[in-house]
């Protein structure tokens, strides 16, 4: 800064015409470029020092979820590359406002970051007041992972195809049950694209988080419902829940025998459930940087892409600018799906 005050109080003598004209360009332009310098310099010395305390990602999802559990296997990875301790800290309920908003309103140097999906956009359509904007108010780290979704049914229900839960539903309109991990969370919205596709109704009994639905109904409380492959895939194995069909138009290794939206002609209202990394918005692009790098190598790794993928999960690892363009465009595409479906949060 002192190199760049002493070339704002230089003058060139006025040599006139063309000759002036050139000299202060010349000087603007030395200006900007020790100022792009002196930038660069300083954030690669806060990259250099980060971390020197504990980082905290807060997870706006109870622990158990899927995305909780993807979370602590990163965290472990950052603690062990990082050399500092990465604690997971669980904020569920109420749509994740809460949490979001506390990562919004943290200091941006790295230190308080988010773990966030889908509900990051989609709550601007669902509340009439959201405390922070899911683009303004933070910078996007990573895009971690996506999950397909399955739909299932309870055993008791006899149903073992798509079909079958369609005529059932049309002949019993209202009476059967499905279960969500909230109002507007990925799970409601399949089910909601679902019901309008195939001219179907069912009732939906919202749960706080995919694992109390799971067990919601697995209990029998409910009788049908889409969730998280990892989340239910146990549940799947014991017989308890029967998969009719996954989201998307690969074959999930740990459910082999079941047809994906694609087999079906249902890919007009699939919805995939995506996960990603946010800090708060001004946070060092430096810091930003190195966690990407971090958890892209860590996300890289066969044993771990396999892991994901024997679940469900496709791993992304995309970019801060990647992800920050996908978010970007998803909040110009939920919102507005969930005002035309007419969705509240319950």
């Amino acid at each position: 800064m002192l190199v760049a005050k002493a070339l704002l109080g230089f003058k060139f003598k006025k040599i006139g015409g063309k000759m002036n004209k050139y000299f202060y360009h010349l000087k603007a332009l030395t200006i900007f470029l020790v100022l792009t310098c002196t930038f660069f310099m300083s954030s690669s010395a806060t990259a250099q020092k980060y971390p020197d305390r504990p980082i905290k990602i807060i997870v706006p999802y109870p622990a158990g979820a899927v995305g909780d559990i993807m979370m602590r296997l990163i965290g472990q990875r950052l603690t062990d590359r990082l050399g500092q301790p990465v604690i997971i800290d669980n904020r569920s309920g109420g749509g994740g406002l809460a949490a979001t908003e506390a990562v919004a309103k943290a200091a941006p140097d790295g230190y308080t970051l988010l773990f966030n999906g889908p509900n990051h956009v989609t709550n601007l359509a669902l509340y009439t007041k959201v405390p922070y904007d899911p683009i303004l108010d933070f910078d996007p780290v990573i895009g971690i992972a996506s999950s397909q979704i399955v739909l299932v049914a309870h055993k008791s229900t006899g149903i073992k195809s798509v079909q079958q839960l369609i005529e059932l539903a049309k002949a019993k309109p209202g009476e059967l049950n499905y279960a969500s991990s909230g109002a507007g969370t990925g799970t409601h919205l399949a089910m909601e694209m679902f019901m309008r596709g195939t001219n179907t109704k069912l009732t939906h009994i919202p749960y706080k988080g995919g694992s109390a639905a799971v067990v919601g109904q697995a209990s029998g409380q409910v009788q049908v419902s889409f969730s998280s492959i990892p989340v239910v895939i146990n549940f799947i194995k014991d017989g308890t829940l029967i998969p009719l069909v996954v989201g998307g138009d690969q074959k999930i290794p740990s459910l082999p025998g079941v047809p994906t939206y694609k087999d079906l002609n249902l890919m007009n209202f699939d919805v995939e459930v995506w996960f990603g990394l946010f800090a708060p918005k001004n946070t060092p692009m430096a810091i930003r940087n190195l966690l990407y790098e971090e958890i892209k190598k860590y996300l890289a790794e066969p044993a771990v892409v396999d892991k994901f993928s024997d679940v469900g999960m496709t791993i992304i690892g995309s970019s801060p600018v990647q992800f920050s363009d996908f978010v970007k465009a998803e909040t110009k595409r939920w919102p507005q799906a969930i005002r035309e479906m007419g969705i509240k949060p319950e």
